[in-house]
């Protein structure tokens, strides 16, 4: 079988991978919302049934290790800042052309 001139040998199975990854990131991405969502549930449950929120377990954890929490908000923060507020290029971005 011969390949096409526009088509250089290797670019197909670079696609497959890279369409490989894209597809576990967006997977993984799904799966961190829905746990997300699912503690939101839980948290309001747990508020209106007066038992014990995850906001009580994690307040004496955050004043017991403070340093920990402010470097799990710094990483927090700096994601958000990325995913959010990085530069707009690419295929996402609102004039949907490749710089």
């Amino acid at each position: 079988m011969r390949h096409k001139a526009t088509e250089p040998v290797g670019f197909r199975s670079v696609d497959v991978v890279m369409t490989a990854l894209s597809n576990l990131f967006s997977w993984l991405v799904t799966a961190l919302f829905g746990v997300l969502f699912l503690l939101l549930v839980y948290e309001s449950w747990a508020i209106i049934t007066h038992h014990t929120p995850i906001t009580d377990y994690v307040r004496p954890a955050v004043h017991d290790h403070p340093a920990w929490a402010f470097i799990v908000a710094v990483v927090v923060g700096i994601l958000l800042g990325h995913f959010l507020w990085g530069p707009a290029r690419g295929r996402t971005s609102p004039g949907g052309g490749q710089t």
